[in-house]
């Protein structure tokens, strides 16, 4: 047994937040911090892996980061994140690293070196915890931030449902207290919200996983160019599960361009 000041002393980075590049998620009380679960929810194309990327590359200091990616293949990963770093069209992006453009590949590579990729599209819980424990093995530390991109793809073996996906979740919250890492899942919501232009609370996350997360955003386009941020859980700070509670993102998704 040990002291609340004890323990607290012995865990000195606990809760620690994870740099953002994105200001207005400070300034509204929501922070990434190690040791918690965060969950980012939307509708499918509905700027979650936008968001999720944008925080691991553009970070400052650079967060020491595992992204799975089970719902992209590398290609449009790649030339999305390529996109955002060069500030150019996707498909110019596309273009460029196709084409060889060194330079491209230069400023692809320098920005992305602090990313650990992984990109089963069916992983189990299993090979997440093996693909952590092998980054730990090559790099000598843990990840800081893990991101899961996205809930559905993990463990998809028996029925999908509350259960399974709580159980998903519930390992994913040891994984960060083991590690001490953030980790951030993104997930999606029920079909009443699939348009992604309308606020999404947080009874619309699909299969009501908000139970495990410190922090729980949802995400929708809120006017052309804005992506609306609703903070709608928040264990230390100001939440609305209403989706009444947030701000306004720039986003432009063609050139993966967020600002804020």
């Amino acid at each position: 047994m040990q002291t609340l000041a004890t323990a607290m002393r012995a865990g000195s980075n606990e809760g620690l937040a994870l740099p953002c590049p994105l200001n207005l998620f400070a300034r509204h009380g929501a922070y990434f911090r190690r040791g918690q679960v965060s969950l980012i929810a939307g509708a499918s194309g509905g700027g979650k892996s936008a968001l999720g990327t944008h925080i691991a590359v553009h970070s400052a200091p650079k967060i020491p980061t595992l992204y799975l990616s089970a719902d992209c293949d590398k290609i449009t990963m790649g030339t999305r994140i390529a996109s955002g770093i060069l500030n150019i069209n996707i498909e110019d992006a596309e273009y460029r690293l196709r084409e060889g453009d060194e330079d491209a590949w230069k400023s692809l590579e320098s920005e992305t070196n602090h990313i650990w990729f992984y990109w089963d599209s069916q992983p189990l819980l299993s090979d997440l915890d093996e693909e952590v424990h092998a980054y730990a093995y090559v790099t000598g530390a843990w990840p800081h931030l893990i991101v899961v991109d996205n809930l559905i793809n993990i463990d998809p073996e028996g029925e999908a449902s509350h259960v399974q996906k709580d159980s998903v979740m519930h390992h994913l919250q040891g994984l960060a207290t083991y590690t001490n890492a953030h980790v951030m899942v993104l997930h999606h919501v029920t079909g009443q919200y699939e348009d992604g232009l309308m606020p999404i609370p947080k009874s619309g996350l699909l299969d009501k996983v908000a139970k495990r997360p410190r922090l729980v955003v949802t995400l929708y386009r809120s006017a052309e160019n804005l992506l609306g941020v609703c903070i709608v859980k928040n264990s230390t700070g100001q939440a609305a599960a209403d989706g009444s509670y947030g701000f306004d993102l720039a986003w432009r998704p063609e050139r993966c361009y967020l600002r804020g």
